[in-house]
Parts: C-alpha cells; sequence; structure tokens
C-alpha cells in the first residue's frame, strides 16, 4: 500500500475470561497523534504518523500518513473501564469485560 491515503496497522487481539487485550503496531507514532474511540459495539483507531523528509533514501518501507482501524465485537461497547498505553512502538488496549458480559471502555483514551 502506499504512503498516500489511510493505512491499517497490524493487530493481534488476545481474549481470555475477563479482558480483550488488543496491541496495535505503531512504530513512530506520539501518543498525542492516536485518537481511540468506542462506539456502538466498534472500537475505532485514528491517527497520524508524519514522514521522515529531507533524506535521501535508497528504500522506504515504513507506511507513513493517515492510518485507521476498526475493531467490531459481538457486545455492545461501553466506554467505562479501559487503560491504553503506548510503549516502544507498540499501542495496548485492555478492555474488561463487565458480568453482563458487555465490554467496558472509556469513552476516549490516551
Amino acid at each position: 500500500m502506499s504512503a498516500i491515503g489511510t493505512q491499517k496497522p497490524p493487530v493481534d487481539i488476545i481474549e481470555d475470561k475477563e479482558e480483550f487485550v488488543i496491541f496495535v503496531d505503531l512504530p513512530g507514532v506520539e501518543p498525542e497523534e492516536i485518537d481511540i474511540k468506542g462506539y456502538d459495539n466498534y472500537l475505532e483507531i485514528t491517527g497520524f504518523r508524519k514522514p521522515v523528509c529531507g533524506r535521501n533514501f535508497l528504500l522506504m518501507e515504513r507506511l507513513s500518513g493517515k492510518f485507521k482501524r476498526k475493531i467490531v465485537f459481538k457486545t455492545a461497547v461501553d466506554l467505562s473501564r479501559a487503560s491504553a498505553t503506548l510503549k516502544n512502538g507498540v499501542l495496548t488496549i485492555k478492555k474488561f469485560l463487565n458480568l453482563q458480559g458487555k465490554l467496558c471502555l472509556p469513552q476516549q483514551l490516551l
């Protein structure tokens, strides 16, 4: 995919009895460039990775520009208990399940 347009960063999702853990590879992205929102039954991660300019590249494979990732769940997203961290280029989102089986997330993370 070219650096023009919206990119789709790679994601790993783990599910266990108490929570979902989502890992998103976002190397070179600062926390203020990431927006995480929850909707009825999905989570949307959007942002921007600044391109490296002023260099003479022989090869450029790392993507830059806008990115967006939508993760759909079987149950409604309730944004009240979640955490998000960005460390070493990996965004980690932990979402806890409540007793009714609804996902619990804050309105906005980061």
